[in-house]
């Protein structure tokens, strides 16, 4: 039986006959979804026409694979050349009287694209390595149909096809389509592209037709949107508006590029309602298939079209949870740190994180999913994953929704699915819980001591004496010194235990006004050190009040606080005052940084509020503990009272009561003591940086608050990095974090990414970062591409930074590092190649062909969407 030259698409289902993009096409409209009627040339009709002509597409093809260099680009020329003047009057003959059976007007434009027998395949897409004619008159269909039979004989296609290992001859089939008039079109994954997550749609859009985005021309809008196990679209989790300066459409006349202007070129290729739409299509495409889906699409005034849709490779669909997925607050850390830590403490703070927190769950048998991390890091600000401890605090049967009222930040947007432990891992895990609280109640204090001499050992007056060779290991002996005696997890789980409790059983014993009650009956405790701190600036206003010559000193005009030492010698109050800074002068503002200046290192801060105190009549240390033991005291007598007879009700409360009072001093007088040990190591690190100054490796003493924890352990052994110029740039780089502000909550990261960087980019100083789009970390030289002509100076490893992401640059990904483009988009043809290959890419890059050179070496972070320059590449090239 012959085989047709002509196939109505909603036949195509013969791969070898029609070739994979028009049997994808076929699929969808099986399917029942909406796809521009048309037909396929198939790929009979393009053997027979060639070999008419005396052209054998097996034998030309087996040449050419055989010749290199010039000889194989100067017959592949010919190849086309001679595929070009085939003669096919026949066969446009019998397009058009197909053409004419579409009940087409007769000025319609035609979209004619490849469908090759290799592409649009699960093991290979070939995206991008073959042409497309769009907006293609009647009349010109003949001519283009041969253009991409000719697009098999390139030498992009042959190198391609030499990688898969198979030298057989690929075939071209055509479809044909009429145009979509759209008025938005792009192209839309059904899983992540980049981390395979399953419920999320990916869908990059584009006012007019597409052709521009899927060149990797424009900047395309960005969404993604969040979906159900069952397919329904919940809400766009990411949107990311390009700013448009134009659109392709198609006329009577052909494509044409209209300008835009105004509030238009930032409006939103798409509404809420079409993204949800084009999000539940892709997933019902998805399901239809069996595999997830690429498409292109388009939306005309009346509906939604699908113009191709292939399968993913290279991207494997997953539903574990990634840092991308989860939501990330300043909570905690914003209280504790600065606005902009220091590198060395965010080192710590990782590890810290990692060490003494994370572990301990492990240890009580909770799963923390793979790639999750603690602490992130945004322009300088550290961020806690509240997913994570969502999930951790579920698996453990609590109620995790009291970490934002325990922690502060906003609730999860997006709660994860959570297993909880099963009986016999439950039952341990709260056996071995309950054995840490009970080993923080018997060995805080000890340990809370211990941190207290270790202050006073490292006092700066008894370490002057020591060398760079004598204070390091003592620094490094400081980190293994905490295993043991931190307590930070088990004074935690007291507080949650009682929390957990109240937080169950209060609301329906005391009513609806239970939390103020019992913050009311917590007032007052003694034991909580941080209120002694209170008490104790109380006292020293009163001892000011009742000396003449220290209260005459307070209220002194113009006051002069740098005197204090002379004007007080001898006052009860001096002799109170330095005994409270023995006592407190370790704490600080954003105290867990130890970069932070102590209240010792700047006394006259203590000395502005006791004035305050002083000019204002504050409350006697007395008429505080008063109010507080009143205040303590009527709560608890009106818990009582609503409590009743029930002495089982009343007995839970005063057990939780009491033992929420002891963890809270516990919690306080371990962070108290934990500041001690900060001192400790500060007064250290400080000194070894005056040592290294005065050796020339460092400009000023808390430089090496710039250095990681493992910087420092390489800052003394011989090698070339210039610590000074690197310095240099982390100050810099700090300086332009603190220009720019950063949310409290991150609940989507490239979004908060994206948007702050955009700000900063303006002047052209800014940090690179971009669009993550094939996952990897790659450091090397950059090699510039601004032409052909530049292919021939790179070397393996370098990195690439190109305009755009050029489908036909794919012979360079091979040897290639990494690439960085200024412009592009998940889905254009050129990134599905990186991402086929592996390699790692950013882009959407932003000045990217203008402040890097060749040369200059980065470290390409594509899956933060993140480009470091290494400082002493940066100051080698200056």
């Amino acid at each position: 039986m012959a085989r047709p030259f002509i196939l109505p698409l909603s036949q195509c289902s013969n791969l070898d006959l029609v070739g994979g993009k028009a049997v994808g096409l076929a699929q969808l409209i099986a399917a029942g979804f909406a796809v521009p009627q048309g037909f396929c040339v198939t790929t009979e009709t393009y053997t027979q026409c060639l070999h008419a002509s005396g052209f054998i597409e097996d034998k030309e093809w087996h040449k050419v694979c055989a010749l290199s260099g010039s000889e194989r680009v100067s017959a592949l020329a010919d190849c086309r050349d001679r595929i070009r003047q085939v003669e096919t009057s026949q066969l446009a003959a019998q397009c058009l009287t197909v053409l004419q059976a579409l009940s087409q007007p007769s000025n319609e434009r035609w979209a004619v694209r490849s469908s090759a027998t290799n592409e649009d395949r699960a093991q290979t897409s070939f995206a991008g390595l073959y042409r497309t004619h769009l907006g293609v008159a009647l009349s010109d269909i003949d001519a283009a149909i041969k253009d991409l039979w000719a697009s098999l004989w390139e030498e992009r296609v042959v190198s391609y096809k030499a990688r898969q290992s198979n030298q057989t001859a690929p075939r071209m089939a055509v479809v044909i389509q009429p145009m979509v008039d759209a008025q938005s079109a792009g192209v839309a994954y059904s899983i992540h592209p980049v981390t395979g997550r399953s419920n999320h749609v990916t869908i990059n859009a584009v006012p007019g037709l597409a052709a521009p985005l899927v060149d990797g021309t424009v900047k395309p809008d960005r969404y993604v949107v969040e979906m159900t196990d069952e397919g329904q679209p919940t809400r766009v989790r990411r949107r990311i508006l390009a700013r448009k300066s134009d659109r392709l459409t198609v006329s009577e006349e052909g494509l044409r590029t209209d300008p835009l202007d105004g509030v238009i070129t930032l409006q939103s290729s798409l509404t809420d309602a079409q993204l949800f739409s084009l999000a539940q299509t892709a997933k019902q495409i998805e399901q239809a298939f069996g595999h997830p889906i690429d498409l292109e699409w388009a939306f005309d005034i009346r509906q939604l079209w699908i113009v191709q849709a292939r399968p993913i490779t290279a991207v494997r669909p997953s539903s574990d949870l990634t840092n991308d997925d989860c939501e990330w607050s300043r909570a905690n850390f914003k209280e504790t740190l600065p606005e902009l830590p220091s590198l060395l403490s965010l080192s710590f703070l990782e590890r810290f994180m990692d060490a003494y927190i994370l572990s301990h769950y492990r240890r009580l048998g909770c799963r923390i999913p793979d790639g999750l991390t603690s602490v992130r890091v945004l322009k300088g600000r550290p961020y806690l994953n509240a997913t994570l401890f969502h999930i951790l605090i579920a698996q453990l049967r609590g109620d995790p929704f009291m970490n934002t009222e325990q922690m502060g930040g906003e609730p999860l947007q997006t709660v994860p699915r959570v297993q909880p432990l099963g009986g016999p891992a439950f039952f341990r895990a709260g056996w071995l819980m309950w054995a840490e609280m009970r080993r923080v109640e018997r060995s805080g204090p000890r340990l809370f001591e211990e941190m207290k001499t270790l202050a006073v050992t490292y006092r700066r007056d008894r370490i002057l004496h020591l060398s760079v060779e004598d204070l390091v290991p003592r620094l490094d002996r400081l980190g293994p010194w905490l295993e043991g005696r931190e307590v930070t997890f088990g004074i935690a789980g007291g507080v949650g235990q009682c929390l957990q409790i109240f937080s169950q059983h209060l609301p329906q014993w005391l009513g609806p006004d239970w939390r103020g009650l019992l913050n009311a009956a917590l007032q007052g405790q003694g034991t909580v050190i941080s209120a002694q701190q209170i008490l104790r600036l109380a006292e020293l206003t009163d001892i000011a009040r009742t000396e003449p010559v220290t209260d005459m000193f307070f209220k002194s005009e113009p006051w002069g606080p740098s005197t204090f030492r002379t004007s007080l010698v001898g006052t009860k109050f001096l002799h109170v005052f330095d005994r409270y800074l023995e006592d407190y002068g370790h704490r600080a503002v954003g105290e867990s940084d130890v970069m932070s200046p102590r209240l010792a290192d700047n006394p006259e801060s203590i000395l502005a509020i006791l004035r305050a105190q002083l000019i204002s009549a504050a409350p006697s240390q007395e008429t505080i503990r008063s109010r507080q033991d009143k205040t303590k005291a009527s709560a608890l007598a009106e818990i009582k009272r609503r409590i009743g007879w029930r002495l089982d009700r009343l007995a839970i409360f005063l057990w939780c009561y009491w033992r929420l009072c002891r963890f809270f001093a516990l919690r306080e007088a371990n962070r108290h003591h934990l500041m001690y040990y900060s001192a400790a190591v500060r007064t250290l690190l400080l000194r070894l940086g005056e040592l290294l100054v005065e050796r020339g490796l460092l400009n000023q003493r808390d430089d090496i608050f710039f250095l990681t924890i493992n910087d420092r352990a390489d800052l003394l052994t011989v090698g070339t990095r210039d610590w000074k110029a690197e310095i240099r740039a982390r100050r810099t780089e700090q300086e332009h974090n603190a220009k720019v502000e950063v949310p409290d909550t991150i609940r989507d990261w490239e979004t908060a990414n994206e948007q702050t960087v955009t700000s900063a980019q303006s002047d052209g100083t800014g940090p690179l970062s971009g669009m993550p789009i094939s996952a990897g970390s790659v450091s090397g030289p950059v090699r510039i591409i601004r032409t052909v002509s530049d292919w021939g100076k790179v070397m393996p490893g370098e990195i690439l930074v190109v305009p755009v992401i050029d489908p036909g640059m794919a012979p360079l990904f091979g040897i290639a590092g990494g690439l960085i483009a200024e412009m592009g988009g998940t889905l254009s043809h050129g990134a599905i190649i990186a991402r086929e290959y592996g390699l790692p890419t950013i882009a959407n890059v932003e000045g990217a062909m203008a402040r890097l050179s060749d040369g200059l070496r980065v470290r390409v972070d594509a899956e933060a969407g993140a480009i470091c320059i290494e400082p002493s590449s940066q100051y080698k090239n200056r």
